[in-house]
Formats: C-alpha cells, sequence, structure tokens
C-alpha cells in the first residue's frame, strides 16, 4: 500500500485531511511538521497515535531527513507553509524560505525520486482582484507576500515538476478539531459574534469564496485517487459560495444573533471564482455549505470545546 506523505500536516487543513485518510481509505500517513502550535490533546491519543499513522516534528528545509523518508510508491502532499498575510509580513525571510524555495526543493526531491504524485496546497488569494469571475487561466494578482510566495511556488511547479497537481483553495472554514483556527474569515466572524456580542466587518461588499476543510481534504483524495498523470491547477470550492463579506457576516449573526459594525480598514481582495474545472474533471463537488460550518463551530463553543485564541500567528 502507497504511503502518503502529509507535509505540514499537524495544521488545520491538515489534521482533518488525516482524519478523511483514516476513515475513507486504507492509506498509510506519514505527516512531517514542526509543531509550531498547539495540537489538541484527544486528537494526539486517538489519530496521531493510530497504527496507520507516523509522525515526524520535522521541518521540510531538512532536506537529507526528506530524501530518506520519500520513496517512489509514496503520494506528496505539501500544506507546510507560513499561511496567511499577517504571518508573511511578521516573517517575511522566513515565508518566502518555507513557502517557495522549500516548495521547490521538495518538489525537486519528489521529481528525483519519482514518486507517485506531488500535490500542492495554495490558495485563490493569488487571484487579488477579479471584479469578474475568474477561472484557473486568468491572470494572478497578488497583493500579499503569502500570495507572491504561492504564485512563484505555482510557476515554477508547472514548468519543472511533472505530474503535480496544485490545488487553488477558497477561504477555508469549518471545524477541525486536531487544530481550529479562529483567524480566518467565517471563524473570525463567529470568534467576534461569541466574544464581543458584535461582528466587525470591514470593506463588507468586497468577495470571497469559501470553502469548508472536510471538502478541501475530499479534493485532496480525489488527485490521489486520480490515476492520469497531469499537471494541472484546480480551484478548490463551489461557485455558489461565492459571498460578499457582508452576505458571509450575515449568516453568522443570524446564528448568534450578533448585529452587524461597519468598520474603516483595507482589505485589497476582491474577487469571484469559478471552480467547473475540478468539478468537470475530476467528478469534485462540495458537501457542505456556509450554514453547515457556523453551526458545527458554535455548536463547540457552546459546549466549551475550543480556546478562541487558536490562530495561526
Amino acid at each position: 500500500m502507497s504511503r502518503i506523505i502529509l507535509c505540514g500536516g499537524a495544521g488545520y487543513i491538515g489534521t482533518k485531511l488525516t482524519e478523511h485518510i483514516l476513515d475513507n481509505t486504507n492509506y498509510n500517513i506519514v505527516i512531517v511538521d514542526r509543531l509550531d502550535f498547539r495540537l489538541d490533546e484527544n486528537f494526539k491519543k486517538t489519530r496521531l497515535s493510530d497504527d496507520r499513522v507516523s509522525f515526524y516534528q520535522k521541518d521540510i528545509r531538512e532536506l537529507d531527513f526528506m530524501n530518506e523518508l520519500i520513496n517512489e510508491n509514496d503520494f506528496v502532499v505539501n500544506l507546510a507553509a507560513l499561511v496567511g498575510e499577517p504571518l508573511c509580513k511578521l516573517k517575511p525571510k522566513e515565508a518566502v524560505e518555507v513557502n517557495y524555495e522549500a516548495g521547490k526543493d521538495l518538489a525537486n526531491l519528489c521529481k528525483k525520486k519519482n514518486i507517485k504524485k506531488f500535490i500542492q496546497l495554495s490558495t485563490c488569494s493569488n487571484y487579488g482582484q477579479a471584479k469578474e469571475m475568474v477561472n484557473e487561466d486568468g491572470a494572478l494578482f497578488p497583493t500579499s507576500l503569502y500570495a507572491e510566495t504561492k504564485v512563484n511556488l505555482e510557476k515554477y511547479l508547472l514548468e519543472n515538476i511533472p505530474n503535480s497537481i496544485i490545488l487553488r483553495c477558497a477561504t477555508a472554514y469549518g471545524l477541525s478539531v486536531g487544530r481550529m483556527r479562529f483567524d480566518l474569515l467565517v471563524s473570525d466572524f463567529i470568534k467576534e459574534a461569541w466574544t464581543k456580542g458584535e461582528i466587525d466587518v470591514f470593506k463588507p461588499e468586497v468577495h470571497r469564496p469559501i470553502v469548508h476543510v472536510s471538502d478541501i481534504s475530499n479534493a485532496i483524495l480525489l488527485c490521489i485517487e486520480n490515476t492520469k498523470k497531469i499537471s494541472r491547477v484546480f480551484n478548490v470550492g463551489s461557485s455558489n459560495q461565492n459571498y460578499t463579506k457582508r452576505e458571509i457576516a450575515e449568516k453568522v449573526s443570524k446564528r448568534l444573533n450578533a448585529p452587524l459594525k461597519i468598520v474603516e480598514k483595507e482589505d485589497k481582495r476582491d474577487y469571484i471564482v469559478n471552480f467547473d474545472r475540478i468539478k468537470n474533471e475530476l467528478g469534485f463537488s462540495t458537501t457542505y455549505v456556509a450554514e453547515d460550518g457556523i453551526d458545527e463551530m458554535v455548536k463547540v463553543l457552546e459546549d466549551g470545546g475550543f480556546d478562541l485564541e487558536q490562530s495561526n500567528i
């Protein structure tokens, strides 16, 4: 049985993906993560200690280790990154080293090893500003260092690494018990409604497509199980979840009875994304809608199950 190596697999998406693989496949999982952030204790006792999971607290920049670890029967999913504009602005040198340089080195190592498939997580933030609906062939307009590193890595992979798949994910939402984040758009609105009784919204009419973290996991697994050898970019999400920030905040407001407060702050991103390619070519469709993710996150807060300070900074 082939292994799935999850680089950066102890993060928000990686822990949900680990659950998804364990529950729906027979693959063995290898997680490589330097553990910058705290993991849920129950996740460590159950999922991380599963017989099918191996864990290494390592940095993907340790190429000697990665060279010994990876073999030709593996699938490699690269989730390792300094994620988001705030963290990349705080650590710009490391952001370039991890998000771009280490991604290139890892991909070249996988090419040398002739692995089964290399899957790179990217972001729809790469579109930056797209007033008209944009697909994978549309212009990229990164408005942050984070997006710049992703755009540059994408370009390198498409030009140099055969059999690599790039997944440009919409903004993630939903519950990931292993390593939750409350700094992403939907969860941040929930946090504000829960702690302050109101939701601060800046640039309320700009658009932001969203996708549930479980649907991202499903998209990754679809790419792994697709037998075709392709180098391809796929947007991950659904065209009917292209919301304005006001619309997202209103959904949270309805669930938690918290009014919206419009505040002044810059937001350079405003993009509407087409997700037809992944649907037509891989048969992908989303299972969750925004209300599902909002409801599951609110329920764990009502149960006292999460530390609201969990973020990526």
